[in-house]
């Protein structure tokens, strides 16, 4: 709207959340979301830009702008889980969620002063917002989505306006809104602000400015609705109206609070049917919005916004009445917690806190996906195949990565001809990225005439396949092309840089063992250092790397890392690798000492 006014148009963006590629950079003449993992192996829930460093893009572009009409969006993410501050913030709070506000604060002071320093700050209108709060454990949410309590839905929101020449100070300057407003009340304020011709306010908005200076406040409600829970866990949504006293919060168990008198929300008032909770049960009939399930995602992009814990965990309906989220919190803390365990390869703990969730919903479709990936890596194959079964029996028909990751897991656990089954379904209701699983596991089958002939449709469908490119450089190997198959994976290296690696495992794995016989060991053995550092669940990289240490006449250094190697992962397949690579190095008493290990702590253990 503003670009059709003769305005620049410029923003930079902090996290994948507000990609361009969404469609919110419609109209912006600048939109920077170039935000890449800082090192390799990094998490990508951490894959965020610090707000320093967009606050440099967004004014660099500002500084270019030969424009009088401007108009710019930061976007901030540091009080966003993981709460993460630099120093002196990390120090001065002992709460990491006061550092990162604190840290948010400092960078928009940045800001406002090099707009001072630039002369562009009397003249410029300025808004502030924020577009959620955190539940920080008061109602048993810890982060947001869940639920409306105000901890979740009251936001700090501020407006400079111009100082007009002769002007002391900007209009307005210290005035309070006396009423409650909304976020969508700012786009009707800026546009009547800047008497922007011929706009139409969305129903439901008005100025702020316009409320400050005097107008006579309407009687209306402030509307808010989550479908986060129903989506995510298969609970109820739930739906809220809130005036400048009272809080009306549908759901199951409705819920109503007297917020001059309670603004903790401790106390629920609707059992005792106070008068205003009648009208406000009666607008909300009216002005809900009914529910639409959400489209399909892009695999790769579902899977950096699920890790910044947007659309994830799809649960399956159990045909009853859903729950009512309040009575079933503590899922979301299992989950948290089992993810976490997860995340820091404690995976025994891990599919621990998994069977209590699912023992509690049974329904959530990808925490029985992240329980499979426990078994696996604690040596449970058969118990992980249940798992992944099950995920695939609750999965909705239209989403074919559930379909995916069971195959892989199937690949995972030697079983490839369930893997192909699952890519198949995948690849027969549109998606291609079948082929690629398919082509790694006909590899595993040695089967590589159809191997590469999947790899290469997968390529065909979407270059940036990188997984296939490496299938192909294992068929080289294979058939004894070393040169070209070491070609190959130069290739990836070129095709998504060093970056791109970051989740590729077995990518160094298969490098080194090219490079070992081509008799190339110090080069060799540099690959599965990078692979045992970046992946140190990837097992067989690490008797890879002690043969290497070993061929070069450094057998104590090898024996060490098969050390680490069991202290690293200690599943039943390092135990077992630790007894054979030991005694090809003629350490007995150290493979008899892990074979002892490895049958105390896991029942059937064979070496």
């Amino acid at each position: 709207m503003l670009k059709q006014q003769g305005y620049a148009t410029g923003a930079a963006v902090s996290a994948i959340v507000l990609a361009g590629t969404s469609g919110i950079s419609r109209g912006f003449d600048f939109y920077d979301d170039a935000i890449e993992p800082s090192s390799l192996g990094q998490s990508i829930g951490d894959v965020r830009r610090a707000g320093d460093e967009t606050t440099g893009l967004l004014i660099r572009w500002l500084d270019g702008v030969k424009q009088t009409k401007v108009f710019g969006f930061l976007h901030l993410y540091e009080p966003h889980a993981p709460y993460e501050s630099p120093e002196p913030f990390r120090s001065r709070y002992p709460n990491p969620y006061d550092g990162a506000v604190a840290s948010a604060d400092a960078i928009v002071g940045t800001f406002l002063e090099h707009l001072k320093t630039r002369g562009l700050y009397d003249s410029s209108m300025i808004v502030f917002l924020s577009d959620h709060g955190e539940g920080l454990g008061d109602h048993g949410e810890s982060e947001h989505g869940v639920f409306l309590y105000r901890e979740s839905i009251q936001v700090p929101l501020l407006v400079k306006l111009p100082r007009k020449d002769g002007e002391e100070k900007p209009a307005l300057a210290g005035t309070s809104v006396p009423v409650p407003v909304q976020l969508i009340d700012v786009v009707t304020t800026v546009a009547k602000t800047l008497a922007v011709p011929g706009f139409h306010p969305p129903p439901e908005t008005l100025s702020i400015v316009e409320l400050a200076s005097g107008a006579r406040p309407p009687e209306r409600r402030i509307l808010a609705e989550t479908f986060y829970p129903k989506i995510r866990f298969g609970w109820s949504e739930l739906r809220s109206l809130v005036d400048g006293r009272w809080q009306y919060i549908e759901a199951p168990r409705p819920e109503f609070f007297d917020l001059e008198k309670d603004p903790g929300e401790k106390s629920n008032l609707a059992d005792g049917k106070p008068d205003p909770l009648r009208s406000m049960k009666v607008e909300l009939e009216k002005r809900k919005t009914a529910f639409k399930a959400p489209q399909s995602v892009d695999p790769e992009q579902a899977k950096k916004l699920a890790s910044l814990g947007y659309l994830s965990m799809t649960s399956s309906s159990s045909g009853g009445p859903a729950p009512d989220p309040k009575d079933e919190i503590a899922t979301l803390q299992l989950l948290k917690q089992g993810l976490g365990l997860a995340g820091a390869g404690r995976f025994r703990e891990s599919t621990e806190t998994f069977e209590k969730l699912l023992a509690r919903n049974p329904r959530i479709v990808d925490a029985w996906e992240s329980y499979a990936q426990g078994l696996v890596r604690t040596g449970r194959p058969e118990k992980a195949l249940e798992a992944i079964r099950k995920m695939v029996a609750l999965s909705p028909p239209d989403r074919t990565n559930y379909l995916l990751s069971a195959a892989n897991v199937c690949m995972q656990i030697g079983r490839f001809d369930e893997a192909l089954k699952n890519a198949d379904l995948a690849v027969s209701r549109g998606d291609t990225g079948g082929h690629e699983v398919k082509a790694r596991a006909y590899l595993a089958k040695n089967d590589l005439v159809r191997a590469e002939a999947e790899a290469r449709q997968s390529i065909e469908s979407r270059k940036s396949r990188k997984r296939s490119y490496v299938v192909l450089a294992d068929i080289e190997a294979r058939r004894g092309n070393l040169g070209k198959a070491l070609e190959i994976t130069e290739q990836v290296k070129a095709l998504v840089g060093e970056r791109g690696l970051a989740d590729l495992a077995g990518f160094h794995f298969l490098r080194g063992n090219v490079l070992a016989r081509m008799n190339r060991l110090p080069e060799a053995e540099a690959e599965f250092a990078k692979e045992v550092r970046n992946f140190p669940w990837y097992v067989d990289a690490w008797p890879a790397l002690a043969m290497a240490r070993a061929s070069q006449n450094r057998v104590p250094e090898a024996k060490k890392t098969i050390d680490e190697m069991v202290r690293t992962n200690g599943s039943p397949q390092a135990y077992a690798l630790a007894v054979r690579i030991l005694t090809i190095l003629g350490d007995t008493a150290g493979a008899s000492r892990y074979r002892s290990e490895g049958a105390r702590k896991y029942p059937g253990f064979r070496s």
